[in-house]
């Protein structure tokens, strides 16, 4: 096929976004939309050579394996093998064992799956994951394993039926991506049959440019339509790296935005157009060549610097970051992917024995650091212990959550953390109210009462309130109303103990310790619903609404007769907690002594906390209501004007604001003060 340049100038439009969207740049909030214009390219690019060979009889399986071991493998292996290196010398045992095994994974094109089931892919603990980007990778090459094995078959016994029958895959695939999107939106964004479409939209391309009819051809061979139809899909992949952000449902519907965009510029574009100039022009062609080196390591780089940064590498890092992306990219193609696709100094036989090596290597390297817990031997095990322990969650006993409507009198044996008889106390809330599990739960069963544990996270526990940026909103409301008929409904429940992150529902926004600690991920929008329909409120009315919903649900307990234990805001951290503490030991070797190390200022809390607490102590107070405030436990009481996060080697927090079994026991202790004075 004849070499297009405005192919590569889009490669870099689909790049320079991905980059400037892990970076962290808010204008690039829809940058992750250059994934899905790389699948069309790659469609379109690998189609065509796929259909021109066939027709030739000229197409070889294993020389179509060997082009894209040359063009894959080689910057993949040396990016993974440095990333390898690095990550032994400071990556956590946590985060070396993920590490390990997204090696696994990788080497068997499997990664997307692997991360499928780890997690979802936006914010928080994912930004630490090196390799996390090698996803798509994963996605392209089973496709290409599948996707040349039809077209022979196809060709060989219905050739007539392969147009048809690969648009109806194309179809499918959409179906399932805009179906599951809501149902199943983690699986829906990592995996190949929600992922197949974009693909296949490139494929389809290559299918008309090779079969088109003349008539066709010269009608669209039209200067005015090229240009308008260029300029159009440029603009849709413009809009949607704008306007897209975290919240919007991808991929669904909307990626057609982005890949339909990528579509009318490899149809219409071309030389002659003023997209395929600028495209066409020296520096846009020039990052597109190193585009794939560029994807590769701009997420390693990323990653590294916020586990070795004690403070949140600002935006001048990252910007600085991206450049060296494009430098180690550059350096990337020149010695390694151009020297490997050179079949004179690089024979076939060598490019497989090599793959092989090391695929075999890295399994071997991660087999060997999954099983060695992450390589636990390379720190102090003691201090090990002391970071392990405060990040040690509890599952398993919060299934009771799902399954609210179903208790009776009896209650579902897996809801009852402590026995009681006949009285019994409620623990409920969101995440927070899961950090005080197992500390509640022993705490309870010493003193003789009774505990019942009922949590959702990132669902406070508020009557009719839903989060915008969550798919499917109303498993919080129903949650929370089956959760209120069975406390209300049920008298040997006597306390209702009330925790939840209250702030960053009427703030809107995560944390910003202004030392350095910002918290990652997306900002949640908490909402209430009005009439039974899921209503947006404008911002002047958002934190109205949300504070008469608290008022009023936490009123509603105490109408009832039951004696509330209202937990006011746990001061939050703004990094987390252990791995601050962890990084520095990786510094310096040596233990925290100092209190002041890893606290935070009292009046950035104050500030931050004020309109939460303002609704809290606007609850009327009477005889049944007991108000808990961590803030004393933590802040003013060790080191003035200061809120601490560990003491005498005990970590308080488990992440940047849910406490650890060690802050929960400090909590859980006040709170069952409240309990033996009420009674």
């Amino acid at each position: 096929m004849d070499y297009r340049p405005e192919i590569d100038g889009l490669r870099a439009l689909a790049v320079l976004p991905v980059i400037f969207f892990h970076a962290g740049f808010q204008s690039f909030g829809g940058g992750y939309v250059g994934v899905d214009v790389f699948f069309v390219i790659s469609g379109y690019l690998i189609t065509t050579i796929l259909l021109s060979e066939i027709e030739q009889g000229k197409f070889s399986l294993v020389t179509f394996y060997e082009r894209r071991a040359r063009r894959i493998l080689p910057a993949l292996f040396f990016m993974m093998f440095v990333s390898c290196i690095t990550a032994t010398i400071f990556l956590s045992p946590s985060h070396m064992k993920d590490f390990s095994q997204s090696l696994v994974a990788i080497s068997l094109f499997s990664s997307n799956i692997l991360f499928w089931k780890e997690t979802g892919y936006w914010g928080g603990e994912n930004e630490l994951k090196p390799l996390l980007h090698t996803w798509s990778l994963a996605v392209e090459e089973q496709y290409y394993v599948l996707f040349p094995i039809f077209l022979i078959l196809m060709w060989r016994f219905r050739k007539r039926w392969i147009f048809s029958s690969f648009f109806i895959f194309a179809f499918v695939s959409f179906f399932l991506s805009q179906y599951f999107s809501s149902k199943n939106p983690t699986a829906n964004f990592f995996l190949l049959p929600t992922r197949g479409w974009e693909l296949a939209i490139g494929s389809l391309i290559a299918f008309y440019f090779l079969y088109r009819p003349p008539t066709i051809a010269s009608l669209m061979a039209k200067n005015i339509i090229d240009n308008t139809m260029a300029i159009f899909g440029t603009g849709l992949i413009v809009y949607a790296i704008l306007v897209f952000d975290e919240k919007t449902p991808f991929p669904s519907a909307y990626a057609l935005v982005p890949t339909m965009g990528a579509a009318f510029i490899i149809v219409f574009a071309s030389k002659d157009t003023l997209v395929g100039k600028v495209l066409g022009s020296k520096p846009l062609v020039g990052i597109g060549l190193i585009s794939y080196s560029a994807y590769l390591w701009h997420q390693p780089l990323f990653a590294y610097a916020k586990h070795v940064s004690l403070i949140h590498p600002s935006k001048m890092a990252f910007f600085t970051l991206s450049v060296l992306s494009l430098i180690f990219a550059t350096l990337s193609w020149k010695f390694i992917e151009s020297p490997f696709r050179n079949k004179a100094k690089i024979s076939r036989k060598k490019i497989f024995i090599l793959s092989i090596i090391f695929s075999v290597g890295f399994i071997l390297f991660g087999v060997f650091g999954s099983l060695t817990n992450g390589m636990k031997f390379r720190f102090d095990p003691q201090y090990l212990d002391l970071i392990t322990a405060a990040k040690t969650r509890s599952f398993g006993e919060h299934l009771c959550i799902k399954n609210v409507q179903k208790l009776e009198s009896d209650f579902a044996s897996q809801c009852v953390l402590a026995p009681g008889n006949n009285r019994y106390a409620f623990l409920y809330g969101d995440s927070h109210a899961d950090a005080l599990m197992r500390e509640a739960k022993n705490a309870f069963k010493e003193a003789g009462v009774g505990l019942i544990f009922a949590s959702k996270p990132a669902c406070p526990p508020i009557l009719g309130v839903y989060r915008r940026d969550q798919v499917d909103p109303i498993k919080c409301v129903e949650h929370n109303n089956r959760s209120f008929d069975f406390v209300l409904n049920n008298k040997s429940i006597d306390y209702v103990i009330l925790t939840a992150r209250w702030t960053l529902g009427i703030e809107g926004q995560r944390f910003n310790n202004l030392e350095g600690g910002i918290e990652s991920g997306s900002s949640p929008h908490l909402d209430i619903i009005s009439d039974d329909k899921y209503l947006y409120h404008k911002n002047y009315e958002h934190t109205e609404s949300l504070t008469k919903a608290y008022i009023n649900s936490i009123s509603r307990f105490l109408e009832a007769g039951k004696k509330v234990i209202l937990i006011y805001p746990v001061p939050e951290a703004g990094w987390n907690v252990p791995d601050y503490i962890f990084k520095a030991y990786i510094r310096s070797r040596s233990s925290i002594n100092d209190i002041n190390f890893a606290s935070t200022a009292y009046s950035v809390f104050i500030d931050r906390n004020s309109k939460t607490i303002d609704t809290l102590d606007r609850v009327q107070s009477s005889e049944g209501l007991f108000r808990v405030l961590p803030e004393k436990l933590f802040c003013n009481s060790v080191v003035s004007g200061r809120c601490i996060t560990h003491q005498n080697g005990t970590i308080y927090y488990r992440d940047d604001d849910h406490l650890s079994d060690a802050g929960a026991r400090l909590l859980i202790q006040e709170v069952l003060k409240y309990i033996e004075e009420g009674d």
